[in-house]
């Protein structure tokens, strides 16, 4: 696969952070009465965007030279998927073998690959390939549903492959895993110390399942700031509020390897804070106006 370089085509590392943070290998195990063992086995690579981010996904398929989209109407989302087998292994096997995935999603894809191999030596068309995918498949994402369970009563979980990491490989992954994970938020809150009864906070986060805590760990070594940050349940996050490391380290980073979808927007609206408390205007009854409207307007405000 030759890779371009122009407005229509990502960087591969944007492809593999986005994937990292939005994707999924899919199989799907359904019966079918006409096929010798009772079952069909589908299989697919796909990510899912907001619909404002349609552009991104054509430049996904762009670079993969492969794959189509649909729009999702239940969800108002569009998704870029690749289900043909021939595709997988010639194109989309060969670019994540390239170029790694860095979170626990590695996992998946090396236990998806393992189906892909079974299918391509035929070897689902057989009662032992049948359930060693079945088995396999156990691993995978949400593991098996109970038609699935009750129809492969013997069925055992593979063991996924385990992941380490040792670095971040490239600032393009961090700016397309940022695409799918990370949140500008602005925090205004009232402040009796401040003479306009209101002080400013800003916060630079990337959400993940506990399993990918080490992956954050390494995002705060690879930037020199921020923590991790552990919430009840399964997730965890990765925190700047730091003024001076948002302003130092996580614009000019964003700057240089910019955010290419509808988040790019939040991150324009984050900048003008960012101006504004730079300038001290925060300090002012006017600035906190300016910076309310702008945070109003963000996130889920935005129109």
């Amino acid at each position: 696969m030759k890779l371009k370089n122009n407005l229509n085509y990502l960087n591969p590392w944007f492809v593999v952070g986005l994937t990292d943070a939005e994707a999924s290998f899919g199989v799907i195990i359904t019966k079918d009465v006409s096929r010798p063992l009772g079952f069909v086995i589908s299989i697919s690579f796909e990510i899912g965007l907001n619909k404002k981010d349609l552009d991104l996904l054509n430049k996904v398929k762009n670079t993969l030279g492969v794959g189509n989209i649909y729009f999702n109407k239940d969800d108002n989302t569009h998704k870029f998927k690749v289900s043909n087998i021939t595709d997988i292994n010639n194109i989309i096997i060969p670019f994540f073998k390239k170029y790694p995935l860095m979170s626990q999603k590695r996992a998946d894809f090396e236990v998806f690959v393992k189906i892909i191999d079974i299918m391509l030596n035929k070897g689902h068309l057989t009662s032992d390939g049948l359930q060693e995918i079945v088995n396999l498949k156990a691993s995978l994402n949400l593991g098996l549903n109970d038609k699935l369970k009750a129809s492969f009563p013997n069925y055992k979980v593979s063991p996924k492959p385990a992941v380490s990491l040792i670095n971040i490989p490239n600032d393009f992954w961090l700016a397309g895993f940022f695409e799918g994970e990370a949140c500008f938020y602005v925090s205004l809150y009232k402040s009796p110390n401040s003479k306009t009864g209101f002080a400013v906070q800003l916060v630079f986060k990337v959400t993940q399942h506990s399993r990918d805590a080490e992956l954050l760990k390494h995002m705060a070594k690879h930037l020199s700031c921020g923590r991790v940050e552990y919430r009840k349940g399964e997730a965890c996050d990765y925190t700047v509020t730091a003024f001076n490391d948002i302003k130092d380290k996580i614009i000019p980073l964003l700057n240089k390897y910019p955010l290419l979808g509808s988040k790019a927007l939040n991150f324009k609206d984050f900048k003008k804070v960012v101006e504004i408390m730079e300038n001290k205007d925060h300090l002012t009854e006017k600035g906190i106006n300016d910076i309310r409207v702008i945070k109003e307007n963000m996130n889920t405000g935005r129109l």
